[in-house]
């Protein structure tokens, strides 16, 4: 019987990155106390204790063992846990490998199932072989010996994408690879810039006045031209260290299909490989920002119920980062089955003309009592505040497009909304969907209107999706629809 086996000592160094990660307030603490000895030693011991000491004994204490049957995770101090994971209950299957432990031939493998808690997977080993998490795929898959994926091959300027047949359970049946063009044109439209450039101003603020009160008194005639150059200098700023952060996670970004397994790898200084079984996949999401729209690229999510995709966007697990629209329903079905080979016609649960005004109606009153406020508080900004009121015009306007669905089969609901910017697809299956319900006011009862509300797992929480103001007679066919399918 194989004995259980500590992790490499490298993985302390990422034991206390992550201890780092969850009490950095200690160290902020510690710099408040620099003029109380007493009190700024004490908080030294803590730190230590926290980043140093913590560590080294978790490390110390934890062990494991891959058998036929099940994982096994050995932990605790003065509680010993022993941790019993069945292939069959595992969720995800998630690899990180810094540039560090390359040379080594180590990495971080994170099991997930669907008991965990919300914050911490079943198991973290930190420094393992990357022979570790093959070998517990093939349990999983019940395969009996390791296969190779052949790295994709071409032209740099093409994504590549092939299908082959299988010839076993762990042979590759699709593989696709980003090309850099199409990442260039991902990374370019990201919206990260906007938390970004919020996080700018905030540290402007920090600024101290008097700096900024000498530079305005000394170009007091440039006042205007070294705002708007300002502004702009923040944008950019905040643009390309966006660009820089989606552009090196999803770089080399590849997905492959492994008999029933998803997997998926990316990364410049961290490569992050995720691996889940196509069973675990709750809804499909299609994903294409104003920006992207543009340029004619979406992006395709799963939802599973795992918190393995949380560095992802919005928590769920990327499988084409950047596909162009023109090749979506050619390249994704290859993936997954349940995609239809053509857009589908979403005409059947939609907003009529006569409606839309609702969603614009809602966007402004969202906006007007902020605008309001900001307007009485800082008047002289009152243009870029009626600017919050166009945009939010707009948004509902879109929102109101964009809201679409159709029953593509008995089996198989498509729904789509518009939400900031940004219009998603989803296709859910009946099976997968926890609850629907009906939703209308008094009102809305007159005008024979009805909010339409599909909820599916999303990590450990619910994801729901709302299509508002449809057709009574809309939203109460695929109630019933519902009923009858569960």
């Amino acid at each position: 019987m194989t004995k259980p086996k500590r992790t490499h000592p490298l993985g302390l160094f990422l034991h206390m990155a992550h201890a780092i990660k969850d009490y950095w307030y200690l160290l902020i603490l510690l710099i408040s106390l620099y003029n109380q000895p007493v009190w700024f030693i004490l908080g030294w011991v803590l730190v230590i204790g926290a980043i140093l000491v913590w560590p080294i004994v978790r490390w110390v204490t934890l062990s494991y063992r891959v058998t036929p049957e099940a994982v096994e995770i050995n932990s605790g101090v003065l509680v010993r846990h022993h941790e019993h994971i069945p292939y069959a209950r595992i969720q995800t299957v998630q690899r990180k490998q810094w540039f560090f432990l390359a040379p080594f031939k180590l990495e971080e493998v994170t099991i997930e199932t669907a008991s965990h808690d919300d914050n911490k997977p079943e198991a973290r080993l930190a420094a393992v072989p990357t022979s570790l998490a093959g070998e517990i795929d093939r349990y999983r898959q019940g395969a009996p010996a390791p296969t190779e994926v052949a790295p994709a091959v071409g032209e740099e300027t093409t994504n590549t994408f092939a299908t082959e047949e299988p010839a076993s359970t762990g042979q590759a049946t699709a593989h696709y690879r980003i090309n850099n063009r199409t990442l260039f044109k991902f990374a370019v439209t990201s919206t990260g810039f906007i938390p970004l450039l919020l996080i700018l101003l905030a540290l402007y603020n920090k600024i101290p006045r008097s700096w900024t009160d000498t530079l305005i008194n000394d170009a007091t005639h440039l006042a205007l031209i070294i705002l708007v150059i300002g502004a702009l200098v923040v944008v950019l700023i905040a643009w390309v260290g966006a660009f820089l952060w989606t552009y090196l996670r999803y770089y080399h970004f590849d997905v492959t299909l492994q008999g029933d397994q998803l997997k998926t790898a990316k990364g410049f200084f961290q490569r992050n490989t995720i691996t889940a079984p196509l069973r675990r996949i709750q809804a499909i999401r299609i994903k294409q920002n104003i920006f992207r729209q543009w340029l004619h690229i979406q992006t395709v999510q799963v939802l599973l119920a795992s918190k393995a995709a949380s560095d992802d966007d919005d928590d769920d697990l990327v499988i084409l980062p950047a596909v162009p629209q023109a090749q979506l329903y050619d390249v994704a079905p290859n993936f997954l089955g349940w995609l239809p080979n053509h857009m589908p016609d979403l005409g059947a649960l939609n907003v009529a003309d006569r409606h839309k005004w609702y969603l614009v109606r809602n966007a402004l009153l969202v906006a007007i009592i902020p605008v309001a406020i900001a307007t009485w508080l800082w008047p002289h900004w009152w243009w870029l505040f009626a600017l919050v009121l166009i945009l939010a015009y707009f948004q509902g306007l879109f929102a109101a497009r964009q809201t679409g669905g159709q029953l593509l089969t008995p089996t198989m609901l498509a729904l789509q909304t518009g939400h900031v910017w940004t219009k998603e697809t989803y296709y859910v299956p009946a099976d997968m969907i926890q609850s629907m319900r009906l939703e209308r006011s008094v009102w809305m009862r007159r005008k024979q209107l009805m909010h339409l509300v599909v909820n599916v797992r999303h990590g450990n929480k619910n994801q729901s999706i709302e299509l508002r103001y449809l057709q009574a007679k809309q939203a109460q066919r695929i109630y019933d629809w519902y009923v009858r399918t569960v």
